[in-house]
């Protein structure tokens, strides 16, 4: 790095996006909403961010065994439903679990 330039910040949270073939939610208004850098976030987290209760972006899991994955499908956050403007806050506070 050169004198003035900024590190980027690490980016904790993988997000894994279906298709968007039937989007019952706006999608990437939700991951923009998710903590890009917060340190509170462990390490390796991962949100798949289906836009409808299919879930394609978890291959059609609508939970995960890993603490550290939260799915999201439409309105069901970990097979729970939840409003579409509670998404990004329920699945943060899941990932700081």
């Amino acid at each position: 790095m050169t004198e003035g330039q900024q590190a980027k910040p690490v980016r904790r949270v993988k997000v894994v996006y279906c298709g968007g073939c039937n989007p019952h939610i706006d999608r990437t208004a939700v991951a923009a909403e998710l903590p890009a850098d917060d340190p509170d976030v462990g390490p390796g987290a991962t949100v798949h961010l289906s836009g409808c209760p299919r879930a394609c972006a978890s291959d059609h899991l609508l939970t995960s065994d890993d603490p550290s994955t939260v799915v999201v499908a439409g309105e069901l956050v970990d097979g729970v439903p939840t409003p579409a403007p509670e998404l990004a806050p329920t699945v943060t506070r899941k990932l700081k679990e």
